[in-house]
């Protein structure tokens, strides 16, 4: 298959392929279909790498289905049954995103120098999601970016629940030193936040304003601690809005999304602060419990969902 690369047979992260196009390479690994680097065309990294030798750190990068974020115990009932899918964060008791991030996706590209790639993954039913659905998501690159489209249909013959998310961590200026958050500046279109319990499990959906900081204007993200999903994302004229993080240069990076994605979760990165997390979400977590903006996917019935990764070069 062409324009696979093999990192000496051994990666954690199964094969990868490296596409490139309009100025911008950007790497995929099999596993979790995971972006594991982006460049710009002045060659700045946008994301926070991943280690090709290593087992990924946490779900950096890779999918989320099919479900984003927590889920309480594990434990959800659809269509008046009850199911338990294994719980993987185990200090606070819940399953966090979903079954696909481990899995190996296929991936398939065309030419010795693609500009996109198709990872595709059939989850098969299990106890806990006794749901057949299928994957393909496309990366692909040119002038405007990195863009990814994430396709999901219900291969089975009952109604499937179903929310996607994404894990990439942004880097505004190629820094990502330890503290290179607190020299960025952070701008996203929302109106509202959620109140988390000690398990961040939602709580309240409440206004900006009672965090004491209003993201819709360009704010230092100097010492502010985020963990937080934000949602009534406010779309322009065209459908589309933006998260954007910037360094002083006025150089940074963005993405974009349409009204597909309801939830965008940011995460400063706990202590060490290298990279921004912003996570388009189609639902919030606990989704599966709350029914918040969950998917209901009836029996052949495909929903398709698209974000973009880009560079800013200035204000």
């Amino acid at each position: 298959m062409k324009g696979l690369v093999v990192v000496d047979g051994l990666s954690p992260q199964g094969r990868s392929v490296r596409i490139t196009g309009g100025g911008y390479t950007a790497t995929i690994y099999e596993v979790g279909a995971n972006l594991s680097s982006l460049t710009a065309p002045d060659g700045r990294d946008l994301i926070l790498s991943v280690s090709e030798s290593q087992i990924r750190e946490g779900s950096r990068g890779a999918l989320l289905a099919p479900w984003p974020n927590r889920l309480e115990d594990g434990s959800y009932t659809f269509e008046g049954e009850t199911y338990q899918v294994p719980v993987n964060e185990i200090d606070r008791n819940n399953a966090n995103h979903g079954l696909v991030d481990w899995q190996r996706w296929a991936l398939n590209a065309e030419g010795d120098q693609p500009s996109s790639v198709r990872a595709s993954l059939d989850l098969l039913p299990t106890p806990g999601y006794p749901f057949r659905l299928s994957f393909e998501a496309i990366y692909s690159v040119d002038k405007n970016g990195l863009s990814v489209s994430v396709s999901a249909t219900n291969r089975g013959a009952e109604n499937a629940p179903y929310a996607l998310g994404s894990h990439p961590y942004l880097v505004a200026d190629g820094n990502t030193a330890e503290g290179s958050v607190d020299e960025w500046t952070l701008c996203a279109p929302v109106r509202t936040f959620l109140e988390v319990n000690d398990r961040m499990l939602p709580i309240a959906e409440k206004p900006v304003e009672e965090l004491r900081l209003d993201v819709r204007e360009e704010i230092p993200l100097k010492d502010l601690e985020l963990d937080h999903a934000f949602g009534g994302i406010e779309f322009d004229e065209t459908g589309s809005a933006c998260v954007r993080v910037l360094s002083d240069s006025g150089k940074g990076a963005g993405i974009s999304f349409d009204r597909d994605i309801r939830w965008v979760q940011m995460y400063s990165d706990g202590a060490s602060r290298r990279a921004l997390a912003v996570e388009p979400m189609t639902a919030p977590a606990n989704a599966f419990i709350s029914g918040t903006n969950l998917t209901v996917l009836a029996p052949g019935d495909t929903k398709t969902v698209s974000w973009r990764v880009y560079s800013i070069e200035s204000r």
